[in-house]
């Protein structure tokens, strides 16, 4: 979008625009084509070059939030004697999560039994006996050569009836959102953070500042950088360079020294020579 000022407000031109759908969402990014609106005459007109480079991910509600939560009963079969225990279930992402307590959740304790739920599971209720009030359902998971299969017990009807709707809409959640739903995306965020002062440089284009196969990016930035910290030997860094050694003769006046000097028969060299030294606060020994 442009935005430009005038008398009546912001004024918004649509430059450009691309359609993204489910199947654009991906854990890599993508260049997407761009339909251009405008052409150079118009006033709004900016070079987009016809492509942008961009990440969708889709977070559905059914993989991030927990799609229902109870108490259920698990049967368990203990040396041939059938045995129920009371676990805090949890349905999300695909899966049962299934706990001691709901305070395990809070304390990060690992799950007491992970069930699958997908598009190959199978749920069924079993409310045989309403007069004993047995209200069951199993859960089944087909693997190669058998079918591992959880059976639950609710406490009432109604809790049973809540189970199974739960089951059902997260079974159409899941279908609905397809390969999002294998695997929860991760949105990073990145903070923003000031370039160093040695990282900035002139700006060419917005094509060579965003195309990822600028022919002007033959050498990276950072093999450039790379370089300069191998010839400095890591003072490019601190900004840090090595002082050049001063001429040997610059030791004549950075302090008392004691110098010989070969007395010569033309004095008025001499006498010239005396006078520099001593404004320099040597002290001359004659031979």
């Amino acid at each position: 979008l442009c935005l430009s000022l005038n008398q009546v407000g912001v004024k918004y031109n649509l430059l450009a625009h691309t359609t993204l759908t489910l199947e654009s969402a991906e854990d890599s990014f993508k260049t997407h084509n761009l339909s251009i609106n405008g052409n150079e005459e118009s006033s709004f007109w900016l070079p987009l070059y016809g492509n942008m480079c961009c990440r969708l991910v889709a977070q559905p509600a059914c993989m991030a939030e927990d799609a229902f939560a109870g108490f259920l009963n698990q049967q368990q079969m203990i040396e041939g004697l059938i045995s129920w225990r009371r676990l805090y279930c949890v349905l999300r992402g695909g899966k049962l999560y299934c706990f001691h307590s709901p305070e395990e959740i809070e304390a990060k304790v690992e799950p007491a039994l992970i069930v699958p739920i997908n598009k190959e599971t199978r749920i069924r209720a079993m409310d045989k006996d309403a007069n004993k009030r047995i209200h069951n359902l199993s859960v089944i998971n087909p693997v190669p050569g058998q079918a591992i299969t959880q059976i639950f017990a609710v406490d009432n009807r109604e809790d049973l009836q809540k189970w199974m709707e739960a089951f059902w809409q997260h079974f159409f959640d899941l279908s609905q959102w397809k390969h999002c739903c294998e695997e929860l995306m991760k949105i990073e965020i990145m903070s923003p953070r000031k370039p160093p002062l040695f990282l900035t440089k002139e700006a060419t284009s917005v094509y060579h500042d965003m195309s990822i196969d600028s022919p002007m990016k033959l050498e990276s930035l950072t093999d450039i950088i790379q370089k300069k910290i191998e010839e400095t030997n890591g003072q490019f860094l601190t900004c840090q360079h090595e002082e050049s050694l001063p001429p040997p003769w610059a030791t004549l006046f950075d302090g008392n020294h004691q110098i010989v000097i070969q007395k010569k028969n033309n004095s008025n060299q001499l006498h010239n020579l005396q006078k520099l030294i001593t404004a320099s606060n040597f002290q001359i020994p004659l031979h």
